[in-house]
This record gives C-alpha cells, structure tokens and sequence, in this order.
C-alpha cells in the first residue's frame, strides 16, 4: 500500500485539500474553503460526533472520509457516512481503506444506521456501497430553473390571490427591522413545518443556538430572499435562498414550507413566486432545489414553475 490515512488536523491546507477532492468528483456542486470552515466549525462537537480523515500519496491528499451525527435525524447510533477518492486515483483500494478506517470508528461507537447518498449517475459509488451492504431507502429529485427563461406574467394571480386572502408578504430582512420577536417566531415555525418533510427517519428539532448558527447567521443565506407568509403577526409559510460563492448567478432553494392548517391556499406557489422573482432582479441565472421523490404537492409546483428534473440522489 503506497499511500496511508491520517487524521484531518483543522489547517487550512486541510480544509483546502477536502474542497478540492469534492471539487473533483462532483464538479456540478462546488465548494469553496470558506463554506466547508464556516460548515466545520459550527457543527456542534459538544452534542454530535464528527470526524475526518485523509488519504495522502506522495504527499497529496488523494480522498478523504467523514462521519458525523445527523442533527435533524438524530439518534445516538446513526450516522451520515461520507467517502471520496479523486477520480484518477480510484481502484487502488484507498476507498476501501478509508471506509474500514470509518467504520472502526463507529464500531468502538456501537453504530446501528448508516446512511450516504450517491447519484444515480455515479454507478461506481453505487456498486461500492452495494457491495458493503448499503441498500436504497429513500430517492431526492435534484431540480433547476433557469431563471432568465422564466415568465412571470401567468403566475402573477397566484401572488394576487395571496394577497386578497388577506396574508402579508415579508421578507427576514423587514422582520429584523420590525419585529422584535421574530427569532423566535421563525425558529418556531421552521421546526414545525420540517418535521412534514418526507423522510425515511424521525425528525428531531435543533436548539435556537444551532438554528442561529447553521442557518441564520449562515454567511451564504441570503437575508433579503428568505420570504415569509403572513397570517396577521403569525408566521405562516417561508422559502428561502443560499447564494454558491463558487457558482456565480446560480442559488440554492435551501426549503419551503407552510404551516398544515394554511395549506391550500397557494402560499407555497406565492413563495417560490417571489423567490424566482428575486432572482431574476438580483441577475441570478439558475436555482437548484431538492425534493423528496414523495413528496407530490412540492414538486407540483415545481413543474407548473418550470424546474427540470436532474438525475436523482439515491439514499
């Protein structure tokens, strides 16, 4: 074996060499050094496990591997497992020894769940989980939209529906300025809405500190394109929005939910509305979603909108 793992130190040469292993394999999702520090250092060590390795040969970090607790889905014993090898370097068996690295690790940690995700264009990835006992449970529908190619004008009465039913508009930005307790209006309504994100495992709520931090305070969420549904001084429904530091002009559409008793009413199709909207005045030219393979009513509307289905991320 000409190459060998070691721990990830927390330099910069470190953070440095993971971006750009993931750069490599996943060139459609970039990262940036910056991103993957502000991520790294507000994962919170004092209540989740989290641990890296890298792979070196000749003195290059080749792959790396990870595994961490996975807050919105926690349990004790179940982990996100995640393994990549630059492409060129591939079938000399690195792979394979960062993933028994990993897993004697969670070994010593009485590990039951693991879980990861590969793409379904990746048939590679594929067969190494395959082969070690992974199995599909669950398939997220990747989606653009581009947003130049978007006309407004035959969706504007869904936003004028909204409006007649009585809702308020607003935006994070507007509700910092007016609202003195919109942190934890917007925690509250955050934690309700994901718990109805399909998902094959429990849900479990973060802290307000860990809401702050990995989310509002995340220096990518875009403050002025996290729109709010309006019931009154109830927050009701959210959509929000990441800008990619190393994708000029694309987003990501981090989540967009309502409340169940307001569902119906198109506040879900009026907050992706002024999403695009913002988008497209602010020169962005693609947006990237997610979405659960189940769930119908969200990729609904993301059809009507005009979002292209990419190939699928398999769980």
């Amino acid at each position: 074996m000409n190459f060998f793992i070691r721990d990830f130190s927390g330099s910069f040469e470190d953070f440095a060499a993971v971006v750009r292993i993931d750069n490599l394999c996943d060139p459609e999702h970039l990262y940036t050094v910056e991103e993957f520090r502000y991520d790294y250092e507000h994962f919170d060590t004092s209540k989740y496990v989290l641990r890296y390795y890298l792979a070196e040969k000749d003195g290059e970090a080749v792959g790396y591997a990870c595994y961490h607790h996975m807050p919105h889905r926690f349990h004790p014993q179940r982990f996100w497992i995640w393994i990549a090898v630059v492409p060129t370097f591939r079938r000399q068996g690195i792979g394979s020894a960062l993933y028994e690295r990993i897993l004697s690790d969670l070994q010593k940690l009485s590990a039951k769940f693991l879980h990861t995700s590969a793409r379904e264009t990746w048939p590679e990835s594929i067969n190494f989980l395959e082969n070690r006992g992974f199995r599909e449970v669950f398939r997220t529908w990747e989606s653009h939209l581009r947003v130049q190619d978007f006309n407004p004008a035959p969706f504007q009465h869904y936003l004028d529906q909204v409006r007649q039913q009585g809702f308020l508009l607003s935006t994070l930005s507007r509700e910092k300025m007016s609202d003195p307790d919109w942190f934890a209006k917007l925690y509250e309504l955050h934690m309700t809405v994901l718990r109805d994100v399909p998902s094959y495992t429990p849900f479990t709520p973060g802290s307000p500190e860990e809401f702050r931090r990995r989310l509002i305070e995340h220096p990518d969420l875009l403050a002025d394109g996290y729109f709010l549904v309006k019931a009154g001084t109830d927050y009701v429904g959210e959509s929000f929005v990441y800008k990619i530091p190393a994708e000029p002009g694309h987003l990501i559409q981090g989540f967009t939910g309502v409340r169940r008793e307001y569902r119906g009413k198109g506040l879900a199709m009026a907050l992706k509305l002024l999403v695009i909207q913002y988008a497209k005045e602010h020169g962005y030219n693609l947006i990237k979603t997610w979405n659960a393979s189940t769930n119908a009513p969200i990729l609904d509307v993301n059809e009507k909108l005009g979002f292209r289905r990419q190939p699928a991320w398999i769980e």
